[in-house]
């Protein structure tokens, strides 16, 4: 299940034995991380999934060293990112975060105004500015010229979610970190937001970390699945060969893809019908192909 030779070999983020506790010192201590190492390579689709209190937002969080972190923890391109001399301004620039509650990130009340913050904060002119907000924009499925100028407060959960992704991606970030992508969304909302992040994965070369408390979703996005649970990793590897010990994954309390549950419910009628299928076709064809077969 470890076996991840295909990975690419240069790490863009490591984690080496990264811990961390909430109000450390005092009664109301909480650990959160009990030494996390792992290391995510440019342009690897990763999840990081894990029940809830797991430590996942924890670890979300010191990507971009939003932590009070440690030296020798984390490190981004090879560099200690609690190194008092690292430029923890420019991390924040090379890493996009959205979080769990997306409209915590939204500043201004014009689309356009918000897209455009992070690079204006970041002193680009205003014509590579404007190409970005609409680029970004037409990536995220709402088109320049008729959302540039609509308000934020007037807009669905899944327009306001991909408002706060075309601000991240208007940074030109390498690494894009989602918290919790589809909370809050509907079947509808979360099939168009997975179909818009499936497009840009492969139009653009990012690298990107998905931190869910079910597989479903980040199944959909990436290739390889970590799990963590309280504070530890506990599997990491390709999400098929994860998903074939389906039974862990219960017992750590992950929500299971709907296709591995069902698949997992007709083996008794199909025997070697394999449980890691990712999507209703794969899950379709496998049956076809037995029923077909049982015909002959």
């Amino acid at each position: 299940m470890t076996d991840l030779s295909e990975r690419p070999s240069a790490p863009l983020v490591e984690l080496r034995d990264l811990r961390h506790t909430y109000l450390d010192d005092t009664p109301r201590a909480s650990v959160a991380l009990r030494g996390v190492t792992l290391d995510i390579a440019r342009g690897e689709h990763v999840a990081v999934v894990g029940p809830t209190m797991s430590g996942k937002s924890t670890l979300v969080d010191a990507f971009a060293h939003l932590l009070r972190l440690k030296r020798g923890m984390v490190f981004y391109e090879g560099q200690d990112i609690a190194a008092p001399e690292y430029d923890r301004a420019a991390l924040r620039r090379r890493v996009g975060i959205l979080f769990q509650q997306p409209d915590a990130q939204i500043i201004e009340d014009v689309v356009g105004k918000d897209v455009a913050f992070g690079p204006t904060a970041a002193g680009l002119p205003a014509e590579e500015t404007r190409r970005r907000v609409e680029e970004s924009l037409d990536a995220l499925g709402l088109p320049y010229r008729e959302y540039r100028l609509r308000y934020t407060h007037g807009l669905s959960g899944g327009q306001r979610r991909r408002v706060a992704i075309a601000g991240v991606l208007a940074m030109h970030t390498p690494l894009l970190v989602l918290d919790e992508p589809m909370a809050g969304l509907d079947p509808r909302g979360r099939g168009e937001l997975v179909r818009v992040l499936q497009r840009l994965r492969e139009d653009r070369e990012l690298t990107i970390v998905v931190a869910s408390a079910s597989v479903s979703d980040a199944a959909l996005l990436c290739e390889r699945l970590v799990v963590i649970d309280e504070g530890r990793v506990v599997v990491d590897g390709p999400i098929r060969e994860v998903l074939q010990d389906a039974d862990r994954l219960l017992a750590l309390d992950i929500t299971l893809p709907d296709t591995v549950r069902c698949a997992r419910e007709l083996r008794s009628l199909f025997p070697d019908l394999p449980t890691e299928l990712l999507s209703e076709d794969d899950l379709e064809r496998e049956v076809l192909r037995r029923l077909e077969g049982e015909a002959a």
